[in-house]
């Protein structure tokens, strides 16, 4: 997915609690850095009351971010491991974005919904920052 940003704009949305709650989750806590604690909470009919405690995995500022957790919903506590690479391109940032879920069946419903939910969560980042018409056009 192309994001009309700068590699290092898109990195602190994707990185930085306030950034975070623009576009991706209704309340963050983050400690952005390799290490640190990641908090997230949603709101809606379909979330979870729960609230999701990961950590960051990998922190390369610019470049790539994952991280790893989850809560008591997920089977065994897991959520899965999401990992956010970036790459400048012209006009902004090619943000590629892969969530590996453990093995087993009792993750087959979580695949189905994060497939869905995904696309719809990267849309609401790119639309951080609308692209000019000059650049949609072919």
């Amino acid at each position: 997915m192309r994001v009309a940003a700068a590699p290092a704009d898109v990195f602190a949305a994707l990185t930085e609690a306030r950034g975070l709650e623009r576009w991706f989750c209704a309340r963050a806590a983050s400690d952005a850095r390799a290490g640190g604690a990641l908090s997230l909470e949603w709101r809606g009919p379909d979330a979870s009351r729960e609230v999701y405690a990961g950590v960051w995995t990998e922190f390369r500022p610019a470049l790539a971010c994952a991280y790893r957790g989850g809560h008591a919903g997920y089977p065994g506590g897991e959520a899965g491991d999401v990992r956010l690479t970036l790459e400048p391109v012209a006009g902004g940032t090619r943000v590629a974005m892969r969530h590996t879920l453990p093995d087993g069946a009792a993750y087959d419903a979580l695949a189905e919904r994060y497939a869905a939910a995904w696309p719809r969560a990267l849309a609401r980042l790119a639309a951080l920052w609308p692209a000019r018409q000059e650049e949609e056009a072919p």
